[in-house]
């Protein structure tokens, strides 16, 4: 289709849900893809907040190791360059028949083609009080709230006069084993220095404690990471259970597998995600962690005019089993392919399918170490966390060069 054809063609209207790194990558593309051939189809950004969360630093944020603003980045400066039409709200139901979106206050925005982007929120996987009684971190607001509850246990460590008191003050218990706990934990025994030296809490009780319920730390790289971490943990001071089950929480005290007890002033749930529950409360198929069912164009199962990527979707990791790993790396790069689809779809053209790419993770392990499998590599140590900080700083350039 030439520019001139569209200029007499109706504009569509898309719809993005989520400024994570899917959906602001999307967006920006796709406006500028669509300005590039003359279009005036409309894209909007819609998220509950005005800023993009940097969820890979969020660990840092919740142990003061960088400043709060380094964590975020308001949205309204990074889409000054674009047409995209930013709206702060809160989905609640999206309704297929009607192509709409209702929004907590009652408002709805109508689409034409809609992109599912909202991320993931914690799973609890069914554990009793671990909901009422964890503090979780998965968003720049739990990285907060951590930060300030941890802060508040040491300065009311400093004040308590009971031993055993003060050790379950300055006790942090992290349940899961995978890249959230792990990188916590080998930043929270660092900031325990400050802390103790800030409040005046003794350092001598401070402990924390890694808890994960299968063999592995960081399965998503096998055999060899979960040694190395522990490895490097424990010579932190990280108390590292393997083979652990939490099956209860109450206030300061996990119930663990085998009628033990763990108690703990802090205690931070990172043992997985799930997907939005608005996605199965809307109809669609998701899978059992509720996550929403793609193809391999990212089209959500059974609904023509629906999309989906990022962490919210389950997306096939083909040719591999199983689905592409919740990363902000492959949520980035679903976002760019997002983008070509539903420029495809507005111009009657057939999308190319998503292909993974897969250039492997990084997880820091506190300030001084990190493992990874750059390029399917294992790497340890200092090269690691080099080439870590090398990514974040790269995609930070992007967003302040106008992505």
């Amino acid at each position: 289709m030439i520019a001139s054809d569209c200029k007499n063609s109706i504009p569509m209207q898309i719809v993005i849900l989520g400024a994570g790194y899917a959906g602001l990558r999307a967006a920006i593309d796709l406006d500028r893809l669509l300005r590039q051939r003359g279009r005036d189809d409309e894209v909007t950004l819609v998220d509950q907040h005005n800023y993009h969360q940097l969820v890979q630093v969020v660990h840092l944020a919740a142990t003061a190791a960088i400043p709060d603003k380094k964590a975020i980045y308001d949205l309204a400066p990074l889409l000054s360059n674009s047409k995209v039409r930013l709206v702060q709200g809160r989905a609640n139901l999206i309704d297929p028949l009607e192509r709409r979106v209702v929004f907590a206050d009652g408002n709805s925005l109508t689409y034409d083609r809609l992109a599912i982007t909202l991320g993931a929120e914690t799973a609890y996987v069914g554990v009793p009080g671990a909901r009422e009684h964890t503090l979780p971190l998965h968003t720049f607001a739990h990285a907060l709230r951590l930060r300030d509850h941890v802060i508040a246990q040491f300065a009311a460590a400093a004040k308590e006069r009971d031993t055993k008191q003060q050790r379950i003050l300055q006790t942090t218990a992290i349940v899961g084993g995978g890249y959230t706990g792990c990188q916590l934990a080998g930043e929270l025994v660092t900031w325990a220095d400050d802390l103790c030296r800030e409040s005046g809490a003794p350092r001598a009780e401070v402990r924390v404690a890694l808890i994960e319920r299968t063999n592995y730390l960081l399965p998503q790289f096998g055999d060899w990471a979960t040694q190395a971490a522990e490895l490097v943990l424990d010579r932190q001071g990280v108390s590292v259970y393997r083979n652990t089950l939490v099956e209860a929480v109450e206030p300061q005290m996990l119930h663990i597998q085998g009628g033990r007890v763990l108690r703990a002033g802090s205690i931070v749930w990172a043992a997985g995600i799930a997907g939005p529950e608005l996605l199965a409360q809307s109809g669609l198929a998701v899978e059992e962690h509720g996550r929403v069912m793609v193809d391999r164009y990212l089209r959500v199962q059974d609904q023509a005019l629906i999309f989906a990527a990022g962490d919210c979707a389950a997306v096939p990791n083909s040719p591999d089993p199983g689905t592409v790993p919740a990363t902000a790396s492959y949520a980035m790069r679903q976002g760019a392919h997002l983008a070509t689809t539903l420029l495809a779809e507005v111009e009657g053209r057939a999308p190319r399918p998503y292909e993974p790419l897969k250039l492997g993770e990084l997880v820091s392990l506190g300030p001084h170490y990190a493992v990874g499998n750059p390029l399917g590599l294992p790497m340890t140590g200092y090269p690691a966390l080099w080439m870590k900080k090398g990514v974040e700083q790269y995609y930070r350039s992007i967003l302040e060069d106008g992505t």
